[in-house]
């Protein structure tokens, strides 16, 4: 559940695709085998896949706040090598690294996320807020932010990630 955004897409999307799958079998009076329902299952997916995607792109502009937040003064070239030990993927580096010098405002991402999405990024977030051993007040503004939008516990996600 904790690994990184491009995961969490996936996992998502494929959990979708299941979820639709045995729904459709267990509610079909009609043979699952029909190509209408088949055709119909694939573009829900092909749907939701696309949703996912967009909520990525939302999770990785949302953590160059945490990472500006974490690294107050510190450049790209220094960050990079710890977001890479935290396995973020390579797509989400990338995604990062052309936001960095510019993010969109926090409230305005937030308001894209799904809360769904929220509880994988908040985690992230955390993950990068403990690489300097302390959560500072500018860190805690944005974990708190994300938070307060999902009506979220922090408590939960802290043990999580702490116990990994």
């Amino acid at each position: 559940m904790i690994g990184a955004s491009a995961n969490v897409t996936m996992i998502y999307s494929l959990g979708y695709a299941a979820c639709r799958f045995y729904e459709t079998k267990l509610n079909a009076s009609k043979s699952l085998t029909s190509e209408k329902t088949l055709a119909q299952l694939k573009g829900q997916s092909e749907n939701y896949l696309e949703k996912a995607i967009d909520q990525e792109a939302a999770m990785d502009q949302i953590l160059v706040h945490m990472i500006l937040a974490s690294n107050p003064e510190k450049t790209w070239e220094e960050i990079l090598p710890e977001l890479q030990a935290l396995n973020l993927s390579s797509h989400s580096l990338e995604a990062i690294a052309q936001n960095i010098k510019s993010p969109q405002p926090l409230d305005t991402l937030l308001s894209q996320l799904n809360r769904d999405f929220a509880v994988p990024l908040l985690a992230q977030c955390y993950r990068i807020a403990q690489i300097n051993g302390e959560i500072t007040p500018v860190e805690q503004t944005v974990i708190e932010a994300i938070t307060t939008k999902f009506n979220m516990d922090l408590n939960s996600i802290q043990s999580v990630v702490e116990s990994r």
